[in-house]
Order: C-alpha cells, then structure tokens, then sequence
C-alpha cells in the first residue's frame, strides 16, 4: 500500500514539477503572440488584458505592405536550408571520417576545426569581409550559404563525431562481410541510425541561422532576412518601442523554429526507438 502512494507521489511531483516548467517556458512566447494581436493603445492597458479585447491582424497587415517581410521570409528560407542541406553533409562525411579514421593529419585537422569554433566572428570580420569581395560574393546568396555553412560545421562535426562514437564498428564490419560497398554502409546502415544526431543538429543549426544578426547585417545590404528586419521597423520617434510590431515580427521568427522543433522532436524519438544501439 506504502509502495502505491509512494509511486502516485511521484507521479504527481513529476506532472507537477513538468506544469510548472511548461508555464514557465510557454507563458513568455504566448505573451509575444498576445502583443503581436492587441491594438497598440491597449498594450499597455491597467489591469492587464491577458487576453485581448479586440484581437486583430493589422500588426502582421502592416509589416507585410511596409517592410515586405514577404520577400524576407523568402530569402530566410533559402539561405537557411540550403545552409542545412550544405552543412549536414558535409559534416556527416567529415565526421565519419575523424571517428573512424587516425592519423596526426586528421588530428591537427580536428584540432583546428574546433579552434575556429572559440574565436569570436568580430575577430575574423574584416579579414573575411576582403575575402569574400574579392571573390564578388557580397550580398549574394552564394556568398551568404557559404558564411553561414562555415559558421555551423565547427559545432555540428563535434557533436556528429560524439554520435558515431555510439554506433560500434561491428556493425560495418558485419555488412562488409555481407558484401556491400561504402556507399550501401553508410546510406543503408549508418544513416539510419544516425538520424537522432542528425535531427539534432538540423534543430539547433536552424535557430542559429534565423537568430543570425552579424552576418547577414555586416555581408549584405540588398538580400535582407528575417533577423536584420526586426530593426527597421518603423519608430514614432528614437526613444519609443513600437511594441505591437516588434511582438509581431517577433512571432514571425518564432513560428518556423516552434514548426520545426515539433517535427523533428518526432523525428528524433522514432529514431532513437528505430535506430538505438547497445554497445
């Protein structure tokens, strides 16, 4: 009987202490959405109205006819996916490689890589800015993909590299044994078991380029993202916060992490139930 009130405690503790990191961790970005939808003249109403009184879309109206967030989202989308695609595959192979292979190449290789990682982007801003010019990719997207790819392979190998330590080398001699090549091993076997780690960092990667501000603002002008947007909203004057906008564009950069997050939490719980590996 003790035993059945205990584990009904602990439940209960469990449920509760998870309401109250829910709430905690929910209220702030339904706070945003609440802002993005109330009339500027009763943001700051006494009492306050958690739920608005007349809700309305012409924060969102107003953002899309005076800051063409259309076309911002547009470029968003383009640069950050193709910065996903790049990234993940080529950190896939070159994390591989430095778990499967040793040599002192590879480990003066990986040590570089992540020494890069801990230099601060204002450091290296100028001596990249002449590079990328003098290639002509300034405000361009190619010039962009490739600022950003860089800037995520450093984390993503690290942590890609920690997941293959998970996955026994057993499992690839047994295949080479069963006759299949490189290519049929790694897209067939490895792949698959790897898509907790890759789920993982696509999550991660994706916020880090939609909270992107420094690269986008220091190496483009013309190709504007979502990120760099949230400052040329329109201001009544230089000490006033247009509130209701910045609630709105706010949750217009939230929305696609929230949309991506969910799909790829899936993604990672059926790939751990699919694809997990006792060593």
């Amino acid at each position: 009987m003790q035993n059945k009130l205990l584990i009904k405690f602990r439940r209960s503790y469990i449920w509760i202490l998870a309401a109250l990191i829910a709430v905690v961790i929910l209220f702030p970005i339904a706070w945003v959405f609440t802002s993005s939808i109330t009339p500027s003249g009763e943001l700051f109403s006494s009492p306050i109205n958690y739920i608005p009184l007349n809700p309305t879309l012409s924060n969102y109206q107003r953002l899309f006819q005076t800051l063409k967030i259309g076309e911002k989202i547009k470029n968003t989308l383009i640069i950050t996916f193709a910065s996903l695609v790049l990234s993940t595959i080529v950190c896939t192979f070159a994390a591989y490689s430095f778990n499967r292979y040793s040599s002192k190449g590879l480990s003066v290789a990986f040590a570089c890589l992540l020494a890069t990682s801990l230099i601060p982007p204002i450091v290296t801003a100028r001596p990249l800015y002449d590079f990328i010019r003098r290639a002509n990719l300034i405000d361009t997207f190619p010039g962009l993909i490739i600022l950003y790819t860089s800037t995520l392979i450093p984390f993503s190998v690290v942590i890609l590299t920690g997941f293959f330590n998970e996955i026994p080398i057993t499992i690839e001699e047994a295949a080479e044994v069963d006759g299949c090549n490189f290519f049929q091993k790694f897209f067939l076997i490895i792949l698959p078991i790897l898509r907790p780690g890759l789920a993982t960092i696509s999550i991660i990667n994706f916020i880090s380029c939609l909270n992107d501000l420094f690269t986008p603002l220091f190496f483009a002008s013309k190709i504007e993202v979502l990120s760099v947007a949230i400052t040329t909203i329109p201001r009544n004057n230089a000490y006033s916060v247009p509130w209701d906008l910045t609630s709105a564009m706010g949750w217009i950069i939230l929305l696609p992490i929230i949309i991506f997050v969910a799909i790829f939490q899936k993604q990672i719980m059926e790939g751990i139930m699919a694809g997990g590996v006792k060593g």
